[in-house]
């Protein structure tokens, strides 16, 4: 209510504005001193990407110059090798993750492939040879602990570069770790499980976009055995499913279709995890359908386009 009058009741509100004053200017000094901080600490923005093209996607190797850096001490996984744009800014991370008796050797071909197209990528050695699923699906976990690690530590050559944004590929039983660690840890948000080999598991829960690409005749991973069943149960998430002619070695360096496989992959993580819709036609739509109608290319395709 207005006072009528200059009266003591009118004296208290006008003591008070000087502190009211004072605590506003306080909170606004605070409040920009907290958006500087921010904005300071904000990773720099990743090189520019050109358009993708059929022709540019399906090349060995994509726009970005790369460079490689070995892990020096691997915690919680054998070894691993990073591959990374050397254009400054920061990009999503991807952890490569080999099968049963498989090496680094298994992903080699996807490393610079991946990571010349925006991507920082580690590529991992097992801590044995022999190590099952579960096992792989927790180094992969620690590979993207330690990349997210390096990435956020000065003194070495992917400091600043890797956004907090993880995703990761596997073959037989690495893409049976791919999909533990979608299921298990939520800093991974898409994968690519290859010929994936995980028995007697459920992986109904995971929710974030997966890629199964399996092999026609594959007598140890089937699609119909793992990720046909895997990929049915999995309603809450957007998928993708492709199976190529080859046994169970068709998604390793040295077989199947390379320029395909890499156009799909590289397309699939820059639409999920960098949320490039640049890359979506060559996975849902008329221009994928040349790959998709192909039947000596793909004998079966899955999809819940569009994306």
């Amino acid at each position: 209510m207005r006072p009528s009058s200059r009266s003591a009741h009118t004296t208290a509100p006008l003591r008070t504005r000087p502190r009211a004053l004072t605590a506003l200017i306080a909170l606004a000094t605070t409040i920009g001193l907290a958006l500087t901080l921010l904005t300071a600490a904000a990773p720099p923005a990743a090189a520019a990407v050109p358009d993708p093209t059929t022709a540019s996607l399906e090349a060995t190797n994509g726009p970005l110059t790369t460079a490689t850096y070995t892990v020096p001490r691997p915690t919680g996984y054998g070894s691993g090798t990073v591959t990374y744009p050397t254009a400054s800014g920061s990009y999503p991370g991807v952890v490569l993750m080999p099968g049963y008796q498989g090496t680094q050797q298994n992903l080699q071909w996807l490393a610079p492939r991946l990571a010349s197209w925006g991507f920082v990528v580690i590529n991992v050695g097992t801590n044995t040879l022999t190590d099952d699923p579960a096992s792989r699906g927790r180094q992969i976990t620690a590979a993207g602990t330690q990349l997210l690690a390096l990435g956020g530590a000065p003194g070495n050559p992917i400091s600043g570069k890797v956004n907090g944004t993880l995703g990761a590929v596997g073959h037989s039983m690495g893409g049976g770790g791919v999909m533990a660690a979608l299921r298990d840890d939520s800093r991974f948000r898409a994968g690519v499980p290859t010929a994936p080999y995980y028995p007697n598991q459920n992986f109904s829960a995971v929710t974030d976009p997966t890629f199964f690409l399996t092999c026609q005749s594959d007598p140890v991973a089937h699609g119909n055995s793992y990720a046909v069943p895997w990929y049915n149960s999995m309603s809450r998430a957007e998928k993708l499913y492709i199976e190529v002619p080859g046994d169970h070695l068709c998604p390793m360096t040295g077989s199947g279709n390379k320029a395909k496989q890499g156009k799909w992959i590289v397309s699939f993580l820059s639409l999920w995890l960098r949320a490039d819709t640049r890359f979506s036609p060559f996975l849902c739509g008329p221009v994928r359908d040349a790959d998709k109608n192909n039947t000596s290319l793909v004998t079966r395709w899955m999809d819940t386009c569009p994306f």
